[in-house]
């Protein structure tokens, strides 16, 4: 038997057993995948070495859950940083349909730019997004995010620049200039 899952049985029996039974064991079983997905990233030694970085990338790997199961791994994994005594509450999902929706139109929608990253800027400014936020809603790095939006593209791939457009509702317009 792994070590986390001999830790976590101490805490789950007793929590089980009392309460709504139904809605605790599935708790336990939301947080007994949650442990699982991270054991399979990264060896989990124990439970005490679960920490946000554990739960930022369960969140990118599980962006396709609805609102009702995040917001309920979610409860789970308060229940799990209160057994391990962690401060604070576990991050939580972003919603993405909140973040990707496309704004009613604006001046910023209808611009021409005439670079990359000064659109990039511009619609993450529109959406109220701070850097590290799109890092986190888009999954790529921080630094590659704000090498683009230098204008230097170090490290940037095509595809994330494809991704940030998706999530910023960008739209791409190639003006071919025939001589």
């Amino acid at each position: 038997m792994r070590t986390w899952a001999r830790e976590l049985e101490s805490y789950t029996h007793d929590y089980v057993r009392r309460g709504g039974k139904q809605n605790r064991r599935k708790q336990v079983s939301l947080i007994v995948d949650f442990l699982e997905y991270t054991d399979a990233q990264e060896r989990v030694t124990s439970l005490h070495r679960i920490g946000s970085r554990q739960v930022i990338h369960f969140w990118k790997a599980h962006r396709e859950l609805s609102e009702k199961t995040a917001y309920d791994y979610w409860l789970g994994l308060c229940k799990l940083w209160e057994w391990t005594g962690k401060p604070g509450k576990p991050p939580k999902p972003h919603k993405r349909s909140e973040l990707t929706e496309d704004p009613a139109a604006t001046a910023v929608n209808q611009t021409i730019f005439p670079d990359i990253a000064q659109a990039i800027r511009a619609a993450r400014e529109a959406r109220e997004l701070t850097i590290p936020q799109l890092a986190n809603l888009s999954g790529c790095e921080l630094i590659i995010i704000e090498a683009i939006e230098a204008g230097t593209y170090d490290g940037a791939r095509v595809s994330d620049i494809q991704h940030l457009f998706q999530i910023l509702a960008v739209e791409l317009t190639i003006n071919r200039r025939l001589f």
